[in-house]
Formats: C-alpha cells, structure tokens, sequence
C-alpha cells in the first residue's frame, strides 16, 4: 500500500467528482458516488484490519437496504425503470405492459439485495472473529 498522504488521492478524487455531479443537477448519481468515496475513504483510514472489515461490511449492507427498497417500491408501484446497455438512457417496464422484463428486473433487485446482505453478514461476523482474536 502506498504510504502517505498520496493514498487517499483516489477516493478523494472520486468524491470530488461527487460534488461536481451534485453541482450539475445530477442528483441521485452524486450522491451515489458521493457514497461510494466515502466507503473508500473510511476502509483507506481504518487502522487495523477489523475496521476496515467493519466499513466494508457496513457499506455493503446499505447496498442491500437500497436495492431492497428498490424492489419493494417496484413492487408497489407495479413500474421498473432499467437502462438496457447502460448508455444513460432509461427504459420503464410495467407488471401490465411487459411483465417478463419488469419480473426480470425487480429480481435482480432481489437477488442483489439478498446478496449484500449475506456479505455484509458474513464481513460482520468475520471482523467479530478478528476482534477476538486480535
């Protein structure tokens, strides 16, 4: 790893183009990135091994509570907005007007919530396991 103040370029850059993306109106993008340098930021600065654990099983459990809710509110709403071929462009699917796509994408809403959770469970008892150790 790299020593110094240089180690901590990357995820500052990354929240720097947070905030650029919060000044442009992009909102929800902005805060995502804003989020995933701050992740970056914490596991850089934890001192031992268990915190960074810690910071890493934190975050993918937030991953998991938005792709949860995520899901819930497609659910509800009975809509699901994806971009096919991530090109920016969104496309809204509806349980009514094509359920085979909007099935598709409020599971794969699931199946990654579920996802994270596991890992964030399991990144939870694994820095347990360092603190009882260390």
């Amino acid at each position: 790893m790299v020593k110094g103040s240089s180690k901590y370029g990357g995820a500052v850059a990354v929240i720097v183009f947070g905030v650029g993306l919060l000044i442009v109106g992009s909102i929800l993008k902005g805060l995502e990135v804003l989020g995933v340098g701050v992740l970056a930021l914490a596991v850089v600065c934890a001192p031992t091994l268990t915190a960074r654990a810690f910071f890493l099983s934190v975050g993918a459990v937030i991953c998991s509570g938005v792709f949860i809710y995520c899901a819930i509110s497609n659910e509800i709403t009975g809509t699901a907005r994806y971009a096919p071929g991530m090109r920016g462009r969104s496309v809204t699917a509806t349980r009514a007007d094509s359920p085979a796509k909007f099935r598709e994408v409020v599971n794969f809403r699931w199946a990654a919530g579920g996802f994270f959770l596991i890992v964030g469970g399991l990144g939870l008892a694994y820095c347990r396991k360092l603190d009882d150790c260390g």
